[in-house]
């Protein structure tokens, strides 16, 4: 008896049906979320570049009134094409440091041509190589003095070498 007593409604029909009610208001509004989800996603795999994508399909009027804004931030990784690529390398080679910004702007509008890209890729993008060819110097400058030091004997033989000359 005590059992049956312990096992009573713990909420009332009213309560129940309250949150019967609430849980099929959740579910929908997940449902919505991951409509948009996918929607966005769909956009974005077909969006090449960087920025701001505008909104176009019907479920984004309820995204931007929940939000409070009717764009989506969509920021993606950009990969140069290999054109761009070639014309970015060849610029970075007959140029001595950092282009200036009407630089940056006129490679812009040149590498535009072969894809999307915006100035701050530009910009990255050079200070990027620069920082690549500096650590390959630093490297190549460690590696050959290392190998200096691991060959003490060659490094003998060539003072050797270079004594006669400096003696006479």
């Amino acid at each position: 008896m005590e059992n049956a007593a312990l096992c009573g409604k713990v909420m009332t029909d009213e309560q129940i049906e309250t949150l019967r009610l609430q849980i099929a208001a959740y579910a929908t509004i997940c449902e919505q979320l991951a409509e948009m989800h996918w929607e966005t996603e769909l956009r974005q795999e077909s969006f090449t570049g960087m920025g701001m994508i505008s909104s176009s399909l019907s479920s984004d009027s309820a995204m931007a009134a929940a939000s409070g804004s009717a764009k989506i931030c969509a920021r993606q990784r950009w990969t140069p094409t290999p054109m761009q690529l070639q014309i970015l390398e060849s610029i970075f080679y007959q140029g001595s440091g950092s282009p200036s910004k009407q630089g940056i702007k006129d490679i812009t509008a040149k590498l535009a041509e072969h894809g999307q890209i915006s100035e701050t890729n530009v910009y990255n993008w050079f200070q990027n190589r620069r920082a690549r060819s500096k650590r390959k110097q630093q490297a190549n400058a460690q590696s050959e003095e290392e190998a200096e030091s691991l060959n003490p004997k060659k490094a003998r033989t060539e003072k050797l070498e270079l004594a006669p000359l400096l003696f006479h």
